[in-house]
């Protein structure tokens, strides 16, 4: 993997920069977003276009006989399992768990979960084509995901990595240009504002000089637009540009809100949503910046997306889907689950939920479960069709008669009720949430208690999920989580007639003292009547 300068330019000391490749969107201004064609698009209440920012350079020892980089570092060893996790270069843990980038599986699973929570389009974080580091294998990890767009109705744009060239070496940079002329540009779903490819710049990094572009962008016909980040445009030329876009800075959010004010000047305008900021560098001996931005659980996100709505850009930039080594991944994880994406189907209009977010990953579950089953490869690969076609009950349909994934679920009506000693109430699964009301017939009420490795685990009978406290809210969560995952663990204790639940993770215990509508785990006394319960 290579070794990047970080910060080559005084504003670069400012940004989230990549070990391997930054990466950037852009977008066309409100009045250019007619240009757009979103083939079997998503319906959504806004108009503007919505774009995923894509990271291409992940790698382990089933696709590369190794490791990648970005999953270990220089000091994480992924092969160092603790309670049921590997250990990699990262303060969040992926859902599936650390992959490969050209997994189609993998492919397979991201894209739907971007078209299903409003994306229209995905950003690239393209290396080029120099052959040099990982460079030839995050490109062939590119266009593996490239070809699996049109199947979904979306878009994709490069975002050019000019730091991959070394200082005059421009003829290799217009060989990445024209390889995206030969390759890219003539695909119906490349993104184009007036007939005219879009590509994003993450800088410029080495060449400054628009006299340096035009030599870039020489023999391309028609001429792309490159768009470099906020600021930029007298370093690729005023001919050579399209408009600016911001990215991830430490000075957050002023530098965003400064470009939102400028932003209708840009003939193609780009808004940035990320998540937060943590990155993993120090930890992981390596060079990157260390300043943070707190996620606010889903906070920052959520007002970052108000701020881009409200203004004028014509398309959004989300970065990133699964940048771990900053912690912008925006994809389902551990400790966000999929909170970035019901924030983005909740603001953005979509009419989807978690609960299908949900089934896709059990198409995921099946194809890994299932590896070399070619009969039921074929029953998955026509539930993928069903998705792409947004026939979701019919992609459900298939996915329950092959079973596996999650636990089949028991018929309805059946399991137990969770009731509190104190109010009188039961237990309940409400999107993800637990909580507590006056019904025991509600089938989201019941639950069944499984043995799992040596431990309890709690799931609900209506929807297969499990109680846990994997975020830390301030309520209980009832979720898809792996069954390795301590923070789904309880432990059922006598008390006074009555059972306390407690969380073998933390050794909080089930109660609803704070009687805020929800159930909570924290610590209380013992003689609580608000976490006493009876099961049955």
């Amino acid at each position: 993997m290579k070794k990047l300068t970080i910060c080559l330019l005084a504003v670069m000391a400012l940004l989230g920069c990549k070990k391997s490749a930054p990466q950037q969107q852009d977008e066309p201004g409100a009045n250019q977003t007619k240009s757009l064609t979103a083939a079997n698009a998503i319906s959504k209440s806004t108009s503007k276009k919505i774009f995923m920012h894509w990271m291409p350079w992940f790698e382990t020892p089933d696709s590369k006989g190794a490791w990648g980089y970005h999953w270990k570092m220089n000091t994480q060893n992924p092969d160092v399992i603790v309670n049921g996790k590997r250990q990699i270069a990262a303060y969040a843990y992926p859902q599936t768990g650390p992959y490969a980038s050209g997994d189609p599986d993998i492919i397979e699973y991201q894209l739907l979960l971007m078209k299903y929570s409003g994306v229209d389009g995905v950003m690239i974080d393209w290396p080029g084509t120099r052959v040099r580091y990982d460079y030839p294998d995050n490109l062939a990890n590119s266009n593996a995901l490239i070809a699996k767009l049109n199947a979904l109705g979306l878009q994709f744009s490069i975002v050019q990595e000019d730091r991959n060239w070394d200082a005059g070496q421009t003829s290799g940079a217009n060989g990445d240009f024209i390889y995206m002329q030969n390759n890219y540009f003539n695909q119906s779903n490349y993104l184009k504002v007036n007939n005219v490819p879009v590509v994003l710049n993450f800088g410029p990094i080495t060449f400054h000089q628009p006299a340096e572009w035009n030599q870039i962008l020489t023999g391309l016909n028609p001429k792309p637009k490159v768009i470099p980040l906020y600021g930029n445009t007298n370093q690729v030329g005023a001919n050579n540009a399209g408009g600016e876009f911001p990215w991830i800075y430490q000075d957050h959010p002023t530098v965003v809100n400064n470009y939102y004010a400028q932003a209708a000047n840009f003939p193609i305008s780009i808004g940035v949503v990320y998540p937060g900021f943590k990155s993993f560098y120090q930890a992981g001996g390596a060079d990157g910046p260390t300043w943070q931005i707190a996620y606010n659980g889903t906070g920052t996100f959520s007002s970052l997306l108000d701020k881009a709505l409200a203004s004028s850009v014509g398309i959004i930039q989300f970065a990133t889907w699964n940048d771990y080594g900053e912690g912008t991944m925006i994809e389902p994880t551990a400790e966000f689950g999929y909170g970035f994406l019901t924030t983005m189907q909740q603001k953005l209009g979509v009419s989807y939920g978690q609960h299908e977010l949900e089934q896709i990953y059990r198409l995921y579950q099946y194809r890994k479960q299932y590896k070399g089953n070619s009969g039921i490869q074929q029953q998955l690969n026509q539930a993928f069709n069903y998705f792409a076609a947004q026939q979701v009950s019919n992609a459900e349909s298939i996915l329950n008669s092959i079973g596996g994934g999650t636990t089949p679920q028991p018929p309805a009506g059946t399991g137990i009720t969770i009731k509190n000693k104190w109010l009188n109430t039961f237990l309940f699964e409400d999107n993800g949430q637990v909580k507590y009301g006056s019904s025991n017939t509600d089938a989201r009420a019941k639950w069944s208690l499984e043995q799992v490795n040596g431990h309890t685990r709690i799931k609900n009978v209506d929807t297969g999920h499990y109680l846990n406290i994997e975020h830390l809210y301030s309520y209980a969560e009832s979720s898809v989580i792996p069954d390795t995952f301590y923070s789904s663990y309880w432990v059922i204790e006598d008390s006074n007639g009555f059972k306390r639940i407690k969380s073998e993770w933390k050794g909080t215990y089930l109660n609803l003292e704070n009687q805020s509508g929800f159930a909570q785990s924290t610590s209380i006394n013992a003689t609580a009547e608000s976490s006493q319960w009876t099961l049955n």
